[in-house]
């Protein structure tokens, strides 16, 4: 003799092979909501092991809608189905047994709101927002230094001297005039060049020192989450700072969408990641497929010569991955990751110092490949 067990926001409910309601275990009004989520989050609730318990001697099988393995419960008895007739059949007739739609609908409203919560308070989502945010503000402060360059060499020209970004921005953020930045940087003006007389209009001079103050205030914001990040790295991955450094794995953990999304990654997936472009334009004409993605910002990727490129960033991707798996699921630390890497290329470049005849083949068709493409681009601008 068999029963079914199956659930609903009112409780635990449990039929007989004809259907019929045999035994009910209601949850609390007031704890609804928390069983639900005990239920989500894969544990046994109190009323889910009182009708198991109950059944247990009366019945040879009984036979469970759950999310959770048939270890979990530790019953010869009891078998794992779902969905099974029980619940097929309560979902068709809720009504029979004082369940309202609207209720369901509202029950469920809530428990999506509180799983919406639950996954933006997750520390990798706010890493990722500071990452895509560090992506932006480079580029709003690129705009932006091309502007004051512009409009500030109206006033003083010679400061095109400076060429750092940073400095420049710094010079006229904290010295009013001509004079303060000069006496500020003595060393990078010769005086033969500099014309201190002051030939402009103060609300101008006023308005660029506003606008530098702007920029230098986003360079700064930058620096605080570049800070921020490395921490926030430290603390949910440090095996993957440790080999990649905190702002490309914090790129490889945003481009994944999540650090355990990440660690289900497989290393090939992880090779390519962001060079989606090339892969689908492999897979659509038959070009080369790409050896690697954002990991070639590693600097033992881009520094490594062109014919050993590839290995290495085979060989990082799975290093990547064996990492972020550490950081999710064993949360142990491995201090010797990094060196580890180190030691590979050392052995991939003294197995390889040369190129061979097929690396030597390859890099001649490309050549001769750009040659016909720009070729054929030249003829189309002509026609």
């Amino acid at each position: 003799m068999e029963c079914y067990i199956t659930y609903c926001i009112k409780g635990f409910l449990a039929f007989n092979s004809k259907n019929e309601l045999i035994c009910e275990k209601l949850f609390p009004k007031d704890e609804i909501i928390n069983r639900l989520i005990q239920i989500d989050s894969k544990e046994i609730v109190l009323e889910e092991k009182k009708i198991i318990d109950e059944l247990y001697p009366d019945y040879d099988e009984i036979i469970i809608e759950s999310n959770k393995k048939s270890s979990d419960y530790n019953l010869e008895k009891l078998k794992i189905k779902t969905p099974n007739p029980a619940g097929d059949y309560l979902r068709e007739n809720y009504e029979k047994f004082g369940l309202n739609e609207k209720e369901v609908v509202k029950i469920y409203q809530q428990l999506a709101i509180y799983k919406i919560k639950k996954e933006s308070a997750s520390e990798d989502k706010h890493l990722i927002q500071a990452i895509n945010s560090i992506d932006e503000v480079d580029n709003a402060i690129a705009k932006l230094n091309e502007r004051i360059r512009e409009w500030y060499s109206l006033y003083f020209p010679e400061m095109e001297i400076i060429r750092n970004n940073e400095t420049y921005i710094k010079l006229i953020a904290e010295n009013k005039t001509k004079l303060d930045i000069v006496n500020a940087k003595r060393e990078s003006f010769p005086k033969e060049i500099i014309d201190i007389e002051e030939e402009i209009n103060p609300m101008d001079l006023e308005i660029m020192n506003n606008y530098a103050n702007s920029i230098y205030g986003l360079q700064k914001s930058r620096e605080n989450m570049e800070k921020y990040i490395g921490e926030k790295m430290e603390s949910i991955a440090p095996n993957l700072k440790l080999l990649v450094g905190s702002t490309l794995g914090a790129k490889l953990i945003s481009h994944a969408g999540g650090l355990k999304r990440l660690a289900t990654y497989p290393s090939s997936t992880v090779q390519i990641m962001g060079a989606e472009k090339a892969l689908f334009r492999h897979l659509k004409s038959g070009d080369r497929p790409p050896k690697y993605g954002l990991i070639y910002q590693h600097p033992q990727v881009r520094g490594a010569k062109w014919w050993n490129r590839g290995k290495i960033a085979r060989m990082l991707a799975g290093k990547i991955s064996l990492a972020v798996r550490r950081d999710v699921f064993t949360k142990t630390f491995d201090e010797n990751v990094y060196d580890d890497f180190l030691e590979n290329i050392e052995l991939i470049e003294k197995n390889n110092p040369f190129p061979t005849k097929t690396t030597k083949k390859r890099k001649e068709e490309r050549s001769k490949s750009k040659t016909r493409k720009k070729k054929s681009k030249k003829k189309n601008k002509r026609r």
